[in-house]
């Protein structure tokens, strides 16, 4: 019987990729030949947007972040979130699995929309990553 419970920290690495992306993108944005209004209405929203990715992703500050997964038998995914509560997904064919990476794509069972669980390497302990990157290339790709 397979289960594999994985408890979530905050990420480093994930919060300094945003701060890179988004401030490159707000670089870029200056150097259109737009009006300066347009300019600094699109960088507070890019700055809004960097807040809000941080705070729900990487920081994990939000309510409604994933704190913790569980992966059982069956290969159906139980989340949990800041404000404790669960949600049982099945794990889409988009999942992506790297050394570095796993993005987890779920869909709840209940049929609203489909969440994502980005994790990288100082997201878990290492034992635990490389289990969950072997569980989900060889059993769960198996399955479908």
């Amino acid at each position: 019987m397979i289960s594999l419970s994985v408890p979530l920290k905050p990420s480093t690495t994930l919060t300094v990729i945003l701060c890179v992306a988004h401030f490159a993108t707000i670089g870029l944005w200056w150097q259109l030949s737009i009006p300066a209004d347009f300019k600094l209405i699109g960088t507070l929203l890019f700055l809004v947007s960097l807040v809000l990715y941080c705070r729900h992703h990487a920081l994990l500050a939000s309510p409604k972040s994933i704190v913790a997964f569980k992966l059982n038998d069956a290969m159906e995914c139980t989340l949990e979130t800041k404000n404790g509560k669960r949600i049982t997904c099945e794990i889409l064919g988009s999942t992506f699995v790297a050394p570095y990476l796993v993005v987890l794509n779920l869909k709840p069972l209940n049929g609203r929309s489909s969440r994502s669980v980005t994790i990288l390497a100082d997201t878990i302990d290492a034992g635990l990553f490389r289990q969950l990157r072997i569980l989900l290339r060889w059993k769960w790709k198996a399955a479908n």
